[in-house]
This record gives structure tokens, sequence and C-alpha cells, in this order.
């Protein structure tokens, strides 16, 4: 019993560890390419909270305590600044030998401050869609899947992007900017410190995404197909299977999902202590087709069929669908068959303790005693309510008589003094 009920934490544990992440990402991806339209089109989130801490005071306390800023934009190809982005992109894309290019970007920018007694924190958000072209290497023919690109996944630049936005100039990618335009003093307290060089640290950073290998993503199929269009992919059947790959939860595969933090003390008129927080990277991809990994001139791509091999049960995470889906369950019946024999058998030691009897619903009270002197006892005693014989058969002790059909015994000593003291006669 002990082992079932240690193998029923064991479950619950596991489901708790890949159930808990938290839905804030240090960077998101989430690319549909299902179709071609919305292939060209991924989406990145990027998230970090800057904390800046002042116990001892100073000019950064005197700044910042009981400061709240926030500030939103957003920009698209009509907002001057958004091609050097787009040019620091690309330069990043050749740099990974990735044949995808960058032609256009939509971008919202979000920064909140809020200053504390003796700490204060800025939450950033840059949300970055890029329209991509070239993803698609060749297209699918019989006997040769088509060919994606996937190596754009891990876009990342450190380069101030400052674009002329409705509400100003604005730089988006380097927290330490916020300080410059907005709390001068900070900006000036950290330059030269270790502080300086975490802060200019880029938001729009994915090298964690593109650095984990797919076949590592957990992978799934959809073997009932969609019928999207699809014939820019080569793709000419009624219906194709969809794949998905998924990232970021804690696998043994992928390890343990953990927060990115850095953090440095300065001292400027006073002690400082800058730390920057971010959690784990995530990304979900799907595709139109059965899509395997493979790598092309050394650098990672995708291989996609219109249809599933007969061996799509045997996925990249090692038959995942077949092994999880029925492990999972299996488990869970295991779980709850633990459980039940669990419970029953404590009922039952606990059942041992309980007192049980007659429910009183069953009895009545009978009067057993008689006037003494002046007044009348309570003494009485209970009898089943659904016994048909009359209280004689089931007289007190106290009552001298006995049933005249109870059988006769030799009379004893005393036996008919009832309660009173030894030696009283009845007159």
């Amino acid at each position: 019993m002990k082992k079932v009920s240690t193998f029923f934490t064991l479950f619950i544990f596991s489901i708790l560890v890949v159930g808990t992440v938290s839905p804030a990402f240090a960077a998101q991806l989430n690319w549909d390419a299902k179709t071609f339209e919305t292939a060209q089109t991924p989406k990145f989130t990027f998230q970090r909270t800057v904390f800046i801490e002042y116990p001892e005071g100073g000019s950064i306390a005197d700044a910042l305590r009981g400061q709240e800023l926030t500030i939103d934009a957003s920009a698209d190809s009509t907002t001057p600044g958004i091609q050097s982005l787009i040019d620091e992109i690309n330069e990043n894309l050749a740099s990974m030998q990735s044949s995808a290019r960058v032609t256009d970007v939509k971008l919202t920018y979000h920064a909140s401050l809020v200053g504390r007694g003796d700490n204060a924190s800025v939450d950033f958000r840059v949300i970055v869609t890029p329209t991509l072209d070239g993803f698609l290497i060749r297209e699918y023919t019989e006997g040769s899947p088509a060919l994606f690109d996937i190596t754009w996944r891990g876009m990342t630049t450190h380069a101030a992007i400052t674009l002329d936005t409705s509400e100003g100039e604005i730089e988006i990618n380097q927290p330490l900017s916020f300080f410059k335009e907005n709390y001068p003093t900070v900006a000036a307290a950290v330059a030269g410190t270790e502080a300086e060089s975490i802060l200019k640290m880029g938001l729009i950073d994915a090298s964690g995404i593109g650095g984990q290998p797919l076949s590592n993503w957990h992978f799934l199929f959809d073997p009932t197909g969609i019928s999207a269009e699809t014939s820019r992919f080569g793709f000419s059947g009624a219906k194709v299977v969809v794949s998905s790959f998924t990232m970021g939860e804690s696998s043994f595969r992928e390890g343990q999902v953990r927060e990115k933090e850095f953090e440095a003390d300065f001292t400027s008129d006073s002690n400082y202590h800058v730390r920057t927080v971010q959690s784990g990277d995530s990304a979900n991809i799907f595709l139109a087709g059965y899509a395997s990994p493979d790598r092309l001139q050394d650098h990672e791509v995708v291989g996609v069929s219109a249809t599933a091999p007969s061996s799509a049960a045997q996925t990249s995470t090692g038959s995942f669908p077949i092994f999880i889906i029925y492990g999972m369950a299996g488990m869970a019946a295991a779980g709850a068959v633990g459980f039940f024999v669990w419970s029953s058998k404590k009922a039952k030691q606990e059942s041992e303790h309980i007192q049980t009897g007659i429910d009183p619903k069953y009895l009545r009270g009978v009067t057993t005693s008689s006037a003494s002197g002046g007044y009348q006892t309570n003494r009485g005693e209970a009898e089943l309510a659904t016994d048909d014989q009359s209280y004689k058969q089931h007289q007190s002790v106290y009552d001298g008589s006995l049933p005249s059909d109870a059988p006769k015994e030799e009379p004893k000593s005393d036996t008919n003094r009832g309660s009173m003291p030894k030696g009283w006669k009845p007159s």
C-alpha cells in the first residue's frame, strides 16, 4: 500500500512540474505555418523586468522613489527608424546562414516603472511581428519533401533601435535607454559600471529558442488533416496532416526551465544593486504536412511531406502520441485504483474504533420503577420499537415479580429485597 501511495504522489507531482510554467517568458515565439500567408508573419514576444535597489538611499533613490511612469508605442514600415531594426535582424540572420530575410516589421513597445521605498522595478515588453521571405527552401514534390528554413527562429539584436513614434523618439531595445530618456540621474550613476553592461543587453533576443535543437522539442501531428490552401508549399491534395513542435516545458530532454537572471552591485554616491529577471523561453510551431527535423549544409531545416509515413507513431520524441497518451492514461488509472484501495483500507481501520449498535430510531423508552414514598423515579430502559411482545418479557430486576411464563427458580435469600439494604424484609 505504501508503494501505491508513493506512486500516486509522484504521478501528481510530475503533472504539477510539467504544468506549472510561468505565463511570462523571456522570448516567446508563435509560428503558424499551416498556410503560406500565415507562415510569413511569425510573432515574437520579448519580456524582461529590471530591478534597481537603493536600501541606503542616495541620488537614485531620490529620483525613483514614489515615481510611476508607463510608455506605450507602436511602429510599422512607415515609422522612421524601423528600417534600422530590419537591417539589424537581417544581418543577424545572415550570420546564422539562414535563407530567410525580413522585409517588414510591425512592433509594439511597453515600459512601466514603479518606484517603491527601497527599490524600483521596470517591466519591459516588445512584440515583434516580422514579414519573412525565403523561409521555404524547396517546395514539395512526389517523393521529395518540402524544406523549410528554421534557423531564423533565433533572431537577435543588441543594438540600440530608436523609432520616431507618435509618442516621440523612443529607443525600444536597450533598458538603459529608458533611464537615459526619463531619469538621466540613474543613467549617469550606472555609467562605466557592470550594471551599465547588464542594462544594455537587448530585449530582442530569441537566441534561447534558436539554440534548442528542434529534435528536442515535443512533436505531435494531427492525422485527420486540414483543407487549408497549401498549394504554394507544393501540396496538391485536398487534405494534409498538421505537425506541431512545442518548446518551453521542464523535461528530461530539454532540462529544467529556469529564469534568466543577471545582477551587479555598483557604487556612485551610495551603494546600489541592479538585477534583471526573465522567465524561460517558449515556442510553438505549426506546419502543414508531416514534419521531420534535418540538417542542410550545417544548419537546421525541417522536411515536410503531405502525408505521414507508415512509421508515424514513432516520432522524434520517441512514440510520443502513443506512449505519452496511453502511458498517462494508464498512470491515471493506476493512481485512481491506488487511491480507492487506500481510502477503503483507511475507512475499515477507522471503523474499528467507532462505536456501533442499534439505530436509536428503532428503540423506545419504557419506565421500570414505581413510586417510592411520595415521588416517582426516572429509571427506565429501552426496548425495540418493532418488538410485538410486552414489556413484561424484559422486566427490570428492580421489580421483584417475574413474568407468569418465566421459568421458576428456587427462591434465594433476600431475592425480593431489590435494591434495599441487606436484611430488609417487606412488611
